[in-house]
């Protein structure tokens, strides 16, 4: 039931790392090297608030949910804290200071394709492997404006014309920025999470369909 997550491949977005590494050996992942957004998430499934961050142009990046999921009558809260570093996905549960590690199986193709793409072209890259199409119209959140976009796999989003999602609605759920800021990555706290909580390997997930036949299932 988690909203799907554009930076947190992203989605959301995931070899430990306590400092960044250089610039030529760090694949960029998003036009944007800093940001921290705030959203506030409203729909059938799920109310609440996440705070999503990046930097290293999102070869870091976390994000923290806390959240109340319902569904047929039950509802439940969940405060997740995830953290992706490269390929590594850690999905923490702060109630229990206990976590996941898993390797992301989408990593290497969106390498592949952000790296394929010149410095001016990277936002439009981005924007292309998520599979979004441009509808022409755009709106303002939190103070800054943002193109709509649709995906049949991503559902609608509004994206700024370097590639911070705004808003999204997808399976009936919606989230929209209340604040952004670029060029804060937030708190180094906040990325180094899970090496003090119990870490335990988490499912394998290479067997997932990759991100161009989720692309091709939805066309």
């Amino acid at each position: 039931m988690k909203m799907t997550s554009v930076c947190v491949l992203p989605v959301v977005a995931f070899i430990p790392l306590t400092t960044s590494l250089a610039d030529d050996e760090t694949p960029q992942l998003h036009p944007v090297e800093a940001a921290c957004i705030d959203y506030e998430l409203t729909g059938q499934m799920q109310n609440g608030t996440t705070r999503r961050c990046h930097r290293n142009f999102a070869y870091e990046a976390f994000e923290i949910q806390d959240l109340s999921v319902g569904f047929g009558g039950f509802s439940q809260s969940m405060n997740q804290h995830t953290i992706t570093i490269g390929d590594t996905i850690y999905a923490i549960d702060l109630a229990t200071n206990t976590g996941t590690q898993t390797t992301n199986p989408m990593y290497d193709q969106v390498v592949a394709a952000m790296q394929n793409t010149d410095p001016a072209g990277m936002a439009d890259g981005f924007i292309t492997a998520m599979g979004f199409t441009a509808t022409g119209a755009t709106k303002t959140i939190a103070d800054t404006t943002c193109n709509i976009y649709d995906s049949n796999m991503m559902g609608t989003a509004c994206l700024t014309d370097n590639g911070l999602m705004l808003e999204q609605s997808i399976m009936g759920n919606t989230q929209t920025a209340v604040s952004v800021s670029i060029g804060d990555g937030g708190n180094d706290e906040d990325y180094t999470l899970y090496q003090t909580v119990t870490i335990s390997q988490g499912p394998d997930l290479s067997n997932m369909p990759s991100l161009q036949d989720l692309m091709n299932q939805g066309q």
